[in-house]
């Protein structure tokens, strides 16, 4: 019996767009959440560009950079985020986040997810990954027990596969293909092609084209 889950065609994205940036966004700027995931946002910048981004509610802010760096002011506090890392950190309700590309020649492009949360704990961490020694496996990012979600990141070759082990049944699943073709709990997703699940233990995935890129998101 195939489990519950939902598609989200890279074509059918809401595209916002003008000179500065290019913004697609999964559930249309979070007026069709996947339970506390209530953004999902495939961005490009412009060179020497800026973003400025309302948050409504509780959230934490995740920031993954796929192509150049990306710097973030908050409240003041900047951090720069380059391609093999991501950050985390919690924003309050009411508050301003700024994006802004560096570079005075090219774009630059990261996907950014907001978790809405009823926490107001102070959090924020930079990490490090580097999947390129562990192919055809979810390498993590971030799984803390501070957080109320899991974020995973994987290069596979052609036909690699592994199987996704859930934190619990009630766990909510949330894929994002970066690059290349993917086969994940038999769904076929294309490159910036998403997939929410739900109610299950387990997923198996498996790519179907060489350097094939995922992120994975749980919550719990």
């Amino acid at each position: 019996m195939e489990l519950p889950g939902q598609i989200f065609v890279a074509d059918k994205r809401v595209l916002e767009e003008n000179n500065t940036y290019r913004r697609y966004s999964v559930f249309n700027q979070g007026n069709q959440p996947f339970g506390s995931l209530t953004i999902a946002n495939d961005e490009m910048i412009a060179a020497g560009g800026a973003v400025q981004i309302a948050v409504t509610h509780n959230a934490y802010f995740v920031l993954l950079p796929i192509t150049g760096e990306v710097i973030l002011n908050h409240e003041e506090t900047i951090t720069h985020a380059d391609a093999g890392q991501a950050y985390v950190y919690f924003a309050k309700a009411g508050s301003t986040v700024e994006l802004s590309n560096p570079y005075a020649d090219h774009w630059i492009n990261f996907l950014y997810l907001q978790i809405q949360t009823h926490d107001t704990s102070v959090y924020k961490c930079l990490a490090n990954f580097d999947f390129g020694q562990t192919r055809n496996q979810l390498t993590d990012i971030f799984k803390d027990d501070d957080l109320p979600f899991a974020l995973h990141i994987g290069l596979f070759a052609g036909r690699g596969e592994t199987l996704y082990q859930t934190y619990s049944r009630e766990s909510r699943l949330f894929a994002f293909v970066v690059t290349g073709a993917f086969e994940l709990q038999g769904r076929l997703l294309h490159e910036r092609d998403s997939l929410a699940l739900w109610n299950l233990e387990e997923a198996d995935m498996e790519a179907l084209s060489n350097d094939a890129v995922m992120v994975v998101l749980e919550m719990y």
